[in-house]
């Protein structure tokens, strides 16, 4: 019957020749027959004849000596040599403009956007803000490269255009919490950055990634500089999360429950610079009438706390 005919038949023949244990030479025939239904038994063939060949054998790999002095160690970060000129903040709204007019899945829309991302590291703040007036439309595909590039640029004027931007609520939530969780991997956090940011933590309503996004900036800003507990940015960031504490973290209801949670988890996470509150964070661990959820994460906070703080002398001893 029609459904039982077999409607592509194919086959594939090879010879191999092997020498000492290699394969000297390999030819293979492989034919298709295809046959339609409505052909009955007649059908298109093709035949196609492959050969390989061995030719020599080398006993090592062949390659050329490259002076040692032309070798370096580095990371696997995008890297782009330094330029000398003058960077204009035309040239990089010029630069957006043909983002959105390229496709957005080329290799030109790749190089186009790294090169977006290392021109925003040389301009400053205030043309940066003249950029975002001129710049911050949406292309048709309702993409925003300029909002993309700045978590990438890493830049102190680029941190503080970004916050002002969230401050002002001009992009959508998602885009915000994007900008939070940039703050995290900024290689060389500065005190400029942290003063900018910490006015957000006192925002009615502060998200989660906005406590721990700037918090994670400021534990590598610590883990950089010695005695940064002396910088008065950092001191007015611990001021405020001690703030949240109230003496001994007491909690009235479940929602100051989660918040609490949520600070005790921002100053873990500030680390360094939390050790000006090891001794809140220890009476909080001590109060039985805390919440258990409280007290064991005043217990976590001291996770990135130095030793030197001698923490076996402020947890207590044993319940």
């Amino acid at each position: 019957s029609q459904s039982e005919q077999q409607i592509l038949s194919s086959q594939l023949e090879c010879v191999q020749t092997v020498k000492d244990r290699v394969l000297a030479e390999a030819k293979c025939t492989e034919s298709n027959l295809v046959t339609p239904f409505s052909w009955k038994g007649s059908g298109t063939k093709t035949q196609t004849r492959s050969s390989l060949k061995l030719f020599q054998v080398e006993t090592e790999t062949l390659y050329k000596k490259a002076d040692s002095e032309d070798l370096y160690v580095t990371s696997m970060l995008y890297e782009r040599e330094q330029t000398e000129r003058e960077v204009t903040g035309g040239e990089v709204t010029e630069l957006v403009w043909k983002l959105c007019l390229a496709h957005s899945a080329s290799f030109e829309t790749a190089d186009l956007f790294m090169t977006l991302v290392f021109e925003l590291r040389h301009l400053s703040l205030e043309a940066l803000k003249v950029l975002w007036q001129r710049s911050s439309f949406k292309c048709r595909d309702n993409w925003q490269p300029l909002i993309d590039a700045l978590p990438s640029c890493a830049t102190e004027a680029c941190v503080v255009l970004m916050k002002e931007i969230i401050a002002s609520r001009e992009v959508e939530e998602d885009k915000v919490e994007y900008f939070f969780w940039s703050f995290s991997f900024i290689p060389k956090p500065t005190s400029g950055m942290i003063e900018s940011l910490a006015p957000l933590l006192k925002s009615p309503g502060a998200s989660q990634s906005c406590f721990l996004g700037v918090t994670a900036l400021l534990h590598r800003f610590c883990s950089a500089y010695n005695s940064c507990d002396d910088v008065p940015a950092v001191q007015s960031v611990m001021r405020t999360l001690g703030k949240f504490l109230g003496g001994n973290c007491t909690v009235q209801d479940s929602e100051g429950l989660s918040q609490m949670q949520l600070v005790l988890k921002a100053i873990g996470n500030a680390g360094l610079a939390a050790a000006s509150l090891a001794p809140v964070l220890s009476l909080c661990a001590s109060l039985k009438s805390n919440p258990i959820e409280i007290r064991l994460a005043a217990i976590q906070a001291f996770r990135r706390i130095p030793c030197s703080v001698r923490v076996s002398d402020l947890l207590p001893a044993g319940d």
